[in-house]
C-alpha cells in the first residue's frame, strides 16, 4: 500500500476489523502471506505521517475476498 501528502515516511496499520488468517500488514505497508481461511474480511487500513510533534493520518475500508482454490484431477473419471 502507498500514501501520499503528509510528510513521509508513513506507518501503516489495522485498527478497525481484521486481516484473514495468515495474512499481515507491516508497518511500511507490504500486505503479505498466505491466507488459510475463506470468507470476506473488512478492515480498516491507516497510514501516519511523520509530521514533528502531530502526525496526520488518512485511512481507507477494503473488503478483501478469499475464495478456495479449486482442485482438477487428470485424467478424468471414466478414462482410466
Amino acid at each position: 500500500l502507498t500514501a501520499t501528502g503528509g510528510t513521509a515516511p508513513y506507518s501503516f496499520g489495522v485498527p478497525v476489523g481484521s486481516l484473514p488468517s495468515g495474512l499481515s500488514l507491516n508497518s511500511s505497508g507490504t500486505l503479505s502471506g498466505t491466507p488459510t481461511t475463506t470468507g470476506s474480511f473488512s478492515f480498516t487500513v491507516t497510514a501516519t505521517d511523520s509530521t514533528p510533534g502531530t502526525p496526520r493520518t488518512g485511512s481507507r475500508t477494503y473488503v478483501l475476498a478469499i475464495n478456495a482454490a479449486t482442485i482438477n484431477l487428470d485424467p478424468p473419471a471414466g478414462a482410466l
